[in-house]
């Protein structure tokens, strides 16, 4: 073998090694870290959200709320929500986690859910499911779960659910059982 291809063909694989370390330096491949690592991190938070009309349509607070800058979705740690029905009466909302999809138009409940009617409106009325999603613009609440209704001598359990948190309407799906247990 001549030693003028050796060399040449040493040069080559040098140069294509160098040129590649050259690209990969300015190129680097997505880094892990930064699509791990939220954009903002709000902690010991209090969020008042307004409708079109500029009245409130939810206020939202807990520990930790994260936001995914790869998908701009949100992640929450024990969230409570406050939602407000027609009359401007509160529903308290609580969870051990939550989920905001891209666009925040609803919201994802995970966890020990437990929604409580405002008490201004009777009959008190106490919601648990292990999954429910808030339809934030609509007040509207639903799940596919198992979920468990209480109210004073009532006890109402079902699949699925339905809920216009406005109106204090609350409708399970199916499999429904209840028991009456008179107040007296």
């Amino acid at each position: 073998m001549n030693w003028r291809l050796l060399a040449t063909a040493c040069l080559l694989l040098a140069a294509i090694a160098s040129g590649w370390s050259v690209w990969r330096q300015f190129h680097p491949e997505q880094d892990v870290v930064l699509n791990t690592r939220p954009d903002y991190v709000l902690h010991d938070y209090e969020i008042v959200s307004l409708d079109k009309l500029g009245k409130e349509s939810f206020t939202l607070r807990g520990p930790r709320l994260q936001r995914d800058p790869a998908d701009k979705t949100m992640t929450l740690i024990t969230p409570q929500f406050q939602v407000p029905d027609r009359e401007q009466h509160y529903w308290d909302v609580r969870a051990q986690r939550g989920f905001v999809p891209a666009g925040g138009g609803q919201l994802e409940l995970t966890g020990q859910v437990i929604a409580i009617s405002p008490p201004q409106a009777p009959p008190a009325t106490r919601i648990e499911t292990e999954s429910l999603t808030l339809l934030l613009g609509e007040h509207h609440a639903q799940t596919s779960d198992a979920v468990t209704i209480t109210q004073p001598g009532l006890t109402m359990r079902g699949i699925g659910m339905r809920a216009d948190l406005d109106r204090q309407h609350v409708s399970l799906l199916s499999q429904v059982r209840a028991r009456y247990v008179p107040q007296h």
